[in-house]
């Protein structure tokens, strides 16, 4: 994912919805984005928490 390239967060990365959709990981994916209040800058992922984007910014 480009994701990664972008990303400065090391560790907390493994549970950004980037690599959790590379693992088809949808169970997880659901959780995460059911109420969505950030997207990411970078790929456009909407998540609940900006603890789940790469690069988080408020949705309106």
């Amino acid at each position: 994912m480009g994701c990664k390239a972008t990303c400065n967060c090391e560790e907390k990365h493994q549970g950004h919805l980037c690599v959790l959709r590379s693992k088809e990981l949808t169970d997880e994916i659901a959780q995460l984005t059911d109420n969505p209040k950030v997207a990411c800058f970078t790929c456009g992922a909407e998540a609940n928490s900006p603890d789940n984007v790469c690069a988080p910014v408020t949705i309106n």
